[in-house]
């Protein structure tokens, strides 16, 4: 399964960038979800991690779609985006990801264009604590009825990654499970000890 890191939204340019270093090896993608950053500041933090030795394949920018395009990497969108048929026409060299929260948007995004789907949140998480998890049953169901790698997200644990692979998901996206802990070089390594 491919591990997807996503950033969580609190990257100081002057001294976080460097946790990223150490984490290139066990990390697949890195999602760049950092709002809070300007165009040119995200577009800074690009070089700096391709400095790190990042290669561009591994980098996806939230929302950015002009980030992007300037960076050479790809982009994830959300339900507050550009539609990806719109990106897709404009950049269709763009490698496109979309976050869907239903099979129905699955089967939107795919018939857009989307190269990969962002799906969840599986299980409970803190970072959505009003909103009901959507359970592995309806990750399954994505998967089974779209082309598209399936990439799932929300309260993914290490001890629940072999049922999300039994699902046939393309991997998983964890933010806080591994850039929240005291040790995000530990906790990367014992993801990937499971990843099947």
């Amino acid at each position: 399964m491919r591990l997807h890191l996503i950033t969580t939204g609190s990257i100081d340019l002057r001294d976080k960038v460097e946790i990223f270093r150490p984490l290139q090896p066990y990390t697949d993608q890195l999602h760049l979800r950092e709002p809070a950053l300007s165009a040119g500041q995200l577009l800074d933090l690009i070089d700096a991690l391709l400095a790190q030795g990042y290669s561009p394949d591994q980098l996806t920018v939230h929302d950015r779609v002009d980030v992007a395009h300037v960076g050479g990497i790809g982009v994830q969108l959300t339900r507050h985006s550009l539609r990806v048929r719109d990106v897709k026409r404009h950049f269709p060299n763009l490698t496109i990801g979309k976050s869907v929260h239903s099979l129905a948007e699955a089967l939107a995004a795919e018939a857009e264009g989307a190269d990969r789907l962002l799906y969840g949140h599986i299980y409970p998480t803190s970072s959505k604590p009003d909103l009901p998890s959507r359970g592995i049953d309806a990750l399954k169901q994505v998967v089974t009825f779209t082309t598209k790698p399936v990439i799932a997200i929300g309260g993914i644990t290490p001890d629940r990654i072999p049922e999300i692979a039994a699902t046939g998901a393309t991997g998983i996206a964890v933010l806080s499970g591994i850039l929240g802990q005291t040790d995000p070089l530990a906790a990367i390594k014992r993801y990937q000890g499971v990843r099947v």
